[in-house]
């Protein structure tokens, strides 16, 4: 296991070694005086009730030489470490290791590029097809190639709309199968689909091939949804998609369902609508999830007619609708950005590939008509020739040289590589927009997750 992922059980006080804060901490308050303590290196989260709070502040700003109940338990955590540490080189550790590990693989594949939906800020043309058979023979050969190195194969479904392409699906998810019980790696899929087609033999077909993750959007109560995502005769489709999340939560499966609410100036006050509708429905079952996420102008045809927010202000508006999800129950997928390596976009991935239907190979799911995304080609016997140069502009990201990065509290999760397509085009480092917000995320990610039992917490001063 690696040693940045793994938390000590018990720190040991020597008398010579002084311990200090680490820079990778964040604090923040509840209204109530709560303070959470958040990790980013070693991703614990800590809850300190408002009683015990200035103890614990002032044990993280003065630090100690010897580590009393309390900070012995910080130490435990890595929100005290000891002052020899160098966590500049922790976390250029922490970069060479994340996504540079051969035994894992990362495919996503766009088994077709047509689509059912005409969405408003959809930015495909959908001028290609469903997979051909060469190149689906051609990634089953690479697979097979790479199969007695590989300890994990993680497999993502994309499009286009994935489910118009479901034989290809199980085509290669047979054979991935297969492959993972020969070579004796885990394969797990996850898929993005507009749930159309997302019936319950459908859901049921894919969970047997391994699918246990699916991202399935929703634009706001129905008559909004159905302004923004059309079928291409232009009929909506919210009834339908909604119906078909239902039937979804009646499976026995083991899977998580992650809704994605896209939202612009139009569509934004009436999500809360969207939000209690959801929450009636699916609150009580921990499998779905909610995730807010910005429209941004993405080269669509309809660019220009979209009511997007500041860039500026996106974040927070995301993160007040995170907030309203939880007071009604449903619980958010924000909490990435708080774990190492978390925010690590799959495109600066050595091990990543997104495989278009007529087997370009591309880093990113968005750029599909960059000249720099079109990184090589699969071939028919296996080989995926790769343009090193193009290649290297995605995964040469390193925040060792760059010295906003170098001294970020959120190094270890981001690493420089929130958003490679960001430094490609514009040269500077992509901060994840969340930054700005911080004490917020850490808030509405503290209210969902279990904590480190308060009890241990114990008052060895007087508060100050």
């Amino acid at each position: 296991m690696e040693p940045f992922s793994t938390i000590p059980k018990e720190v040991k006080s020597d008398v010579n070694d002084r311990w200090v804060a680490s820079r990778f901490n964040i604090l923040s308050h509840e209204e109530n005086g709560d303070l959470y303590i958040c990790n980013t290196y070693t991703g614990a989260l800590l809850r300190v009730p408002q009683a015990h709070a200035n103890e614990i502040k002032n044990i993280l700003r003065s630090g100690c030489d010897e580590l009393d109940d309390n900070a012995k338990i910080l130490a435990n955590y890595g929100f005290l470490i000891k002052s020899n540490v160098d966590e500049f080189k922790r976390a250029r550790i922490l970069h060479e290791i994340k996504g540079r590990n051969p035994e894992n693989m990362y495919l996503i594949f766009l088994v077709t590029e047509q689509c059912n939906f005409r969405c408003a800020y959809c930015y495909e043309n959908f001028e290609k097809g469903k997979m051909s058979d060469d190149v689906i023979e051609g990634v089953i050969k690479y697979v097979e190639k790479r199969g007695r190195q590989l300890k994990n194969l993680n497999v993502h479904w994309f499009g286009g709309e994935p489910l118009l392409a479901l034989d290809v699906i199980e085509k290669l998810s047979n054979q991935f199968l297969l492959l993972s019980e020969k070579y004796n790696f885990k394969f797990r899929a996850g898929i993005t689909t507009n749930g159309f087609l997302l019936n319950s033999d459908t859901a049921t077909k894919l969970l047997k091939l391994g699918v246990d993750n699916f991202q399935i959007t929703i634009d706001g109560p129905e008559h909004i949804h159905d302004q923004t995502r059309k079928l291409v005769g232009g009929q909506g489709t919210f009834k339908r998609i909604f119906n078909n999340l239902k039937n979804l939560s009646c499976l026995e499966y083991d899977f998580q369902v992650r809704i994605r609410v896209n939202f612009d100036k139009s569509n934004e006050p009436y999500i809360r609508d969207l939000t209690k509708e959801l929450s009636d429905t699916f609150s009580d079952d921990g499998r779905f999830h909610v995730n807010y996420f910005p429209i941004g102008r993405w080269g669509g045809p309809n660019d220009d007619d979209l009511d997007i927010f500041d860039t500026k202000i996106r974040a927070k508006v995301a993160l007040g609708l995170c907030e309203d999800a939880l007071n009604q129950g449903l619980s958010t997928t924000l909490g990435s950005i708080l774990q190492p390596g978390g925010y690590v976009c799959y495109a600066s991935d050595p091990n990543s590939y997104v495989i278009g239907s007529d087997g370009t190979l591309y880093k990113c799911t968005v750029a599909l008509y960059n000249e720099k995304n079109k990184i090589g080609k699969v071939e028919k016997d296996g080989n995926f020739r790769i343009d090193i140069d193009k290649f290297a502009l995605w995964v040469m990201n390193d925040e060792s040289e760059d010295e906003g990065c170098k001294k970020c509290f959120l190094r270890p999760s981001c690493q420089g590589s929130a958003c490679p397509l960001i430094r490609i085009e514009t040269g500077k480092a992509p901060c994840p927009p969340e930054k700005q917000y911080i004490k917020q995320v850490v808030r509405v990610v503290g209210r969902q997750k279990k904590f480190i039992s308060e009890r241990k917490i114990k008052v060895t001063k007087s508060p100050s």
